[in-house]
């Protein structure tokens, strides 16, 4: 690959050059990290995993305790404390299950404590949609996470193509370098015929053609200053300042130290793992469960003891069961003593929303359309599946037509000039002939460095379409 970089170095005179180029991976890296929007994405994946550390800590295993009320009072008795301490656990994952431990407790300055209403109870859902509700709020904070960490890769992927993209429109500037440059050798030599035809410096075709000929410098002249610019520009995005002047040479600025990239074979790709398809799929399954915790009916139960029980003035062994059906809520609930000469204790309940039950309907009504709706969505994302494979693979083609098509003129021109090297020593042709042959080996090589890119960037837009085997492992964990 130098070898044409060595030859290239006659199409312009020789100048002093200082400036070094930086390889293009150490460029690529620097591109990455100047990134602020991948900066911005790195933190937002932090927070996404604070977000469901969060989710998961609030959704487990619970514990709380309280004093309750505490009540000072002096007498001349002494000073009586009272208080109503608690404890409360809960287990949402296990039907959420739940303990309960409560007493009211007296106690007077001669240590003299009390206990009354003392109980300690269970309760559990029988039919309940806090489980499932619990599981939905912990696959969102999930999902979160993972399509932060899914933006931060595709941001990644997007930097880097961006990168090359800029690099192909160094490699197309250059390339317009070289196009002005084979129209100035063409119009020179044109001249040089003019001239030998004996043509007075003051006539009109001497004239014009002389003009063509600084016109044609003019033209190479502004193509090299708008790329110096250019690449300022760019090493600046890579966090370089460099300086460049108008006599540099332009064909040291091309970079040719990246690899060429075989390209990505898009079939190789699950068709589930479309990125859009992989989102339809599941906002219809984290909605449908969604909806399935909109359940009508509900049924819990409880069970417990109480020590000395206020309501019967003994111990009980307690018992109750809740059920919510639309708008109806019902419960009942049984406190038996353990001595046998007390009566026991029911305490029943019951509230109706009338409303309700008509508005469930339309609820139900609205949940039927919008799965109707996601499905629909799964659809239109895998039609567009198909149109994408059969566009990327036309794209593909293309561009691997372009770098055959490419190579084959390189080397044809390659070959020519190197014959035009004979024959401009000999003197059988002129410089500005060998020149332009030279100059058409030179386009053509450096229309296959852009190939080579366009391969890079190609295997970067199929990549940024698909979730990638790690986000998609990540997220079934």
């Amino acid at each position: 690959m130098k070898k044409i970089f060595l030859i290239l170095l006659i199409l312009l005179p020789s100048f002093s050059f200082a400036f070094e180029p930086v390889p293009t991976q150490t460029l690529l890296l620097a591109y990455l990290e100047n990134d602020l929007e991948l900066q911005n994405l790195t933190l937002a994946a932090q927070k996404a995993e604070l977000a469901l550390n969060y989710a998961e800590v609030s959704n487990g295993f619970d514990i709380s305790l309280a004093s309750g009320n505490v009540t000072l009072k002096a007498d001349s008795e002494g000073t009586k404390i009272t208080a109503s301490p608690s404890v409360k656990m809960s287990l949402p994952q296990a039907s959420n299950l739940s303990f309960t431990a409560e007493t009211d407790l007296s106690l007077v300055s001669e240590q003299e404590a009390s206990f009354s209403d003392t109980s300690l109870s269970l309760g559990v859902d029988i039919i309940s949609s806090t489980a499932l509700s619990r599981k939905v709020t912990l696959l969102k904070a999930q999902r979160t996470r993972t399509e932060a960490l899914r933006s931060l890769q595709n941001r990644a992927v997007e930097a880097e193509s961006a990168f090359y993209t800029e690099l192909k429109t160094l490699l197309s500037s250059i390339k317009s370098i070289i196009k002005a440059e084979q129209t100035l050798y063409s119009d020179t030599i044109d001249f040089d015929s003019v001239k030998a035809q004996g043509y007075s410096s003051s006539s009109s075709t001497y004239r014009l053609a002389q003009m063509q000929v600084l016109s044609d410098k003019h033209s190479v002249e502004s193509l090299l200053r708008a790329l110096l610019h250019d690449y300022i520009v760019f090493y600046k995005k890579c966090g370089y300042d460099i300086s460049l002047t108008a006599d540099q040479d332009y064909l040291e600025l091309i970079p040719d130290d990246f690899e060429s990239a075989e390209p990505v074979n898009v079939l190789s790709f699950e068709k589930d793992s479309y990125t859009k398809i992989e989102a339809a799929v599941w906002t219809n399954q984290i909605n449908s469960m969604e909806r399935k915790t909109d359940s009508v009916f509900s049924l819990a139960a409880n069970a417990g003891y109480t020590f000395a029980n206020s309501s019967t003035d003994s111990d009980t062994v307690d018992a109750g069961l809740s059920a919510v059906l639309g708008g109806l809520s019902l419960s009942a609930g049984v406190a038996l003593p353990v001595e046998s000469d007390t009566s026991p204790a029911l305490v029943l309940s019951a509230s109706l929303s009338p409303f309700s039950f008509k508005k469930n309907a339309i609820e139900k009504k609205v949940a039927a359309l919008s799965q109707e709706q996601e499905l629909l969505d799964i659809e239109s994302a895998r039609s567009d599946y198909e149109t994408y494979i059969v566009s990327a693979i036309q794209d593909l083609e293309e561009i691997l037509w372009e770098k055959e098509s490419a190579a084959e003129n390189y080397e044809m021109y390659a070959k020519l000039a190197d014959e035009l090297e004979d024959w401009y020593k000999q003197g059988i042709i002129t410089e500005s002939e060998y020149l332009s042959a030279r100059s058409n080996a030179a386009m053509y090589r450096v229309e296959v460095l852009i190939n080579m890119l366009d391969v890079i960037i190609y295997n970067d837009e199929v990549k940024s379409n698909f979730v990638s085997d790690s986000v998609l492992m990540e997220e079934k964990a």
